[in-house]
């Protein structure tokens, strides 16, 4: 069972996150704290820990203001704003169409029955993997690995 798994299907988000009048570029704070998705595209070498990458936009003067005056604390890599785009820079957050029945569910029953109704251990899943475990085991047992 998985929180990270029903967060990246976008079935618990707030209803709010399909309507976000911040999802674009154009954002009222002075600087825009993010992680960089793209990061590839600007420079190949600057995740090898794997550890990800923090993104900085610089949106007003006052932030720029800011930023100058803490960034010789910070490793920073200038990057070109098409190469950072992800999908909230450019769009609401698509909801899932079961949000709602997922909302009640969670209301009327519980924690553990909706991580199983909608968690990544559903029937579904639970048939996939074993099938997969299966076709390995046959695979092995044949010598066709």
């Amino acid at each position: 069972m998985s929180f990270t798994y029903l967060f990246y299907q976008h079935i618990m988000f707030r209803h709010s996150c399909g309507k976000c009048h911040f999802a674009n570029t154009k954002r009222p704070s002075d600087i825009t704290i993010a992680d960089f998705w793209g990061w590839e595209k600007t420079d190949q070498d600057i995740n090898k820990d794997d550890k990800g990458v923090s993104l900085v936009l610089v949106n007003t003067e006052k932030g720029r203001e800011l930023f100058e005056k803490v960034k010789d604390r910070m490793t920073v890599i200038p990057a070109r704003l098409e190469d950072c785009m992800q999908p909230n820079l450019q769009h609401p957050s698509a909801i899932h169409p079961k949000r709602a029945q997922f909302e009640k569910d969670y209301q009327e029953k519980g924690f553990r029955y909706v991580m199983k109704r909608y968690g990544e251990v559903s029937c579904e899943k639970k048939m996939r993997r074993f099938v997969g475990k299966l076709k390995r085991k046959l695979k092995q047992a044949l010598g066709l690995r």
